[in-house]
């Protein structure tokens, strides 16, 4: 029996395949240019290029557990230790690729979320694991959501605290961003843009942050003018 991952491999060799192969050729010719950073959640179904509409060469995207994004430098005695690999990642396509946009997208419904909500990265000694450790780069994100929840624009603040963080956590991940040494240099030359996204599942809803880093707004369609 074919595993699912072969069969795909096989109907994209078949029919897709043919169709990018120039585009293909010309990124393996000229290298990769992307406008954008794209850090996302490892969530399955979190897919980039569908929600953004991109193709290849067009994202440089980053994945992790909760969408985070640790602080560099971290000192605090009960928090894990930077990560390298998101920072090289920033550095990289910040000060290498030079791209002109970092998008921060988190999403609802969140496994992540929920897990700093029940207390998963206060486990220390034999209990830790790696995803606990890893959560309390979220530490900052719970802190936040106690006195500056983020909501939608027009509703009410949601009643559901695992909403409320999912939201909240894009804003505080924005933050730490602007801590990191590329991202500063690159914002105070103004070469550089930080942009907040939110997909709602159920719905199918993309939302922006507003400046402010409190209120997110639909991303609605733009209507074609009239002939």
């Amino acid at each position: 029996m074919i595993h699912d991952h072969l069969r795909g491999v096989r109907d994209f060799q078949q029919h897709t395949a043919p169709g990018l192969r120039p585009e293909l050729a010309r990124l393996a010719r000229e290298g990769q240019s992307p406008s954008q950073l794209f850090i996302t959640c490892a969530d399955s179904r979190l897919v980039p290029n569908v929600i953004t509409s991109s193709g290849p060469g067009d994202l440089f995207t980053v994945r992790n557990i909760g969408n985070l994004v640790p602080q560099p430098n971290v000192s605090q005695p009960d928090a894990s230790r930077p990560d390298d690999s998101a920072a090289a990642a920033i550095e990289y396509a910040v000060d290498i690729l030079e791209v002109s946009t970092v998008v921060v997208c988190g999403h609802s419904g969140c496994g992540a979320m929920q897990s700093l909500l029940r207390g998963a990265h206060r486990r220390e000694g034999q209990a830790g694991t790696p995803l606990t450790r890893w959560l309390r780069h979220g530490q900052d994100s719970l802190q936040r959501v106690r006195h500056a929840p983020a909501r939608i624009r027009g509703s009410a603040l949601s009643e559901d605290p695992l909403e409320r963080l999912c939201l909240t956590n894009v804003a505080q991940q924005l933050d730490n961003l602007r801590a990191h040494p590329s991202v500063r240099r690159a914002m105070d030359s103004g070469r550089l843009r930080l942009t907040g996204l939110y997909f709602d599942f159920a719905t199918a809803q993309a939302y922006r942050l507003a400046r402010n880093g409190r209120t997110f707004s639909p991303v609605r369609p733009r209507l074609a003018s009239a002939a």
